[in-house]
């Protein structure tokens, strides 16, 4: 039996090395278990945000302060996470304008109004959803009570699971 893919959500990586944060063991314990660990474009780009803000709050085996890109290299390695990015275009048709727009940017639209997240979260779901269907991701992992909540909401709309990390621990 293969290792469950997982689409590991932000909020976990960074709590990881922040030990003020809530999530702080459960995401420790989370990234130590045998399962594969997946992330896409916008879970750098939100890395490289965040840790442009928290970063002196990290608990990380360095001797000084490190550049951001170090930073995130280093977490990439440790968490063992792998960037996956599958990129799809569609034209839609916005009243009289024909928009060519990224297939998560579709899917976000589409599934907006049904789901009622956060702009972010439901980029990440578009990413697992796009993920799921091309590379075989069947799990979203997050700490983000929002999500967690519409969990049902999100398995019967998008067909993606979502756990908090200790359900997978």
């Amino acid at each position: 039996m293969s290792t469950p893919r997982c689409y590991v959500d932000t909020s976990l990586i960074i709590a990881r090395y922040k030990p003020s944060d809530n999530l702080y063991k459960d995401s420790n314990a989370f990234f130590k278990s045998n399962l594969d660990f997946v992330i896409s474009p916008i879970t750098l780009v939100e890395l490289y945000c965040v840790l442009s803000r928290v970063r002196s709050e990290l608990d990380v085996p360095m001797q000084a302060e490190p550049l951001i890109d170090t930073l995130i290299t280093f977490i990439i390695r440790d968490c063992r996470l792998k960037l996956l990015s599958k990129n799809y275009y569609v034209k839609k048709d916005f009243g009289p304008q024909e928009c060519r727009m990224g297939l998560e940017y579709y899917i976000a639209t589409r599934f907006a109004e049904r789901l009622g997240l956060r702009t972010l979260d439901m980029l990440h779901l578009s990413h697992a959803w796009i993920l799921k269907k091309a590379s075989g991701v069947g799990l979203f992992v997050t700490g983000n009570e929002e999500i967690l909540e519409k969990a049902e909401a999100i398995r019967k709309s998008l067909g993606i699971k979502v756990y908090h990390p200790k359900q997978l621990v």
